[in-house]
């Protein structure tokens, strides 16, 4: 588990997932959708970009594909990939909605708690970078005033 509180997954994991979702792909039906969900979890779930990027493509797919999975599920898969993609506010503005349609949905509001914070945390950041640059250049700027 990261810091973040997302489990990671093994690449032994997601090879399992993948056999498992083409074995049952052959035959169709809820079988290989319920594989192809396990999949997408464990994508969005690893630690590589590739996976994390195919895992929200396959949780998209299956969000369009009507009846069958809880599409609940399938978008906060794809808020789980935005995150781990750092696309905070994406994910933020996702899970928003979700959250208007199913407020009792925990992970989804702990999710939307991890993202309000990576998103201060980068503000915060991004104001020291500025406050830094401000100081660089005032310092700049005195040294010049004190030379003459």
């Amino acid at each position: 588990m990261q810091r973040d509180g997302l489990p990671l997954t093994e690449p032994e994991l997601v090879q399992q997932c993948e056999r498992e979702y083409e074995d049952a792909a052959q035959h169709g039906g809820q079988e290989a959708l319920d594989a192809c969900f396990r999949l997408a979890w464990a994508l969005v779930h690893s630690p590589s970009p590739a996976h994390i990027a195919r895992g929200i493509e396959l949780a998209e797919a299956l969000s369009d594909h009507p009846g069958g999975l809880d599409q609940r599920d399938m978008i906060y898969l794809i808020c789980v990939g935005k995150f781990r993609q750092k696309k905070f506010i994406e994910a933020r503005k996702t899970l928003k909605g979700l959250l208007e349609a199913h407020p009792e949905f925990r992970q989804a509001e702990a999710l939307l708690e991890a993202c309000d914070k990576e998103i201060l945390k980068d503000g915060l950041v991004g104001l020291g970078a500025g406050a830094a640059i401000v100081g660089g250049i005032a310092a700049i700027a005195i040294a010049a005033m004190r030379s003459r």
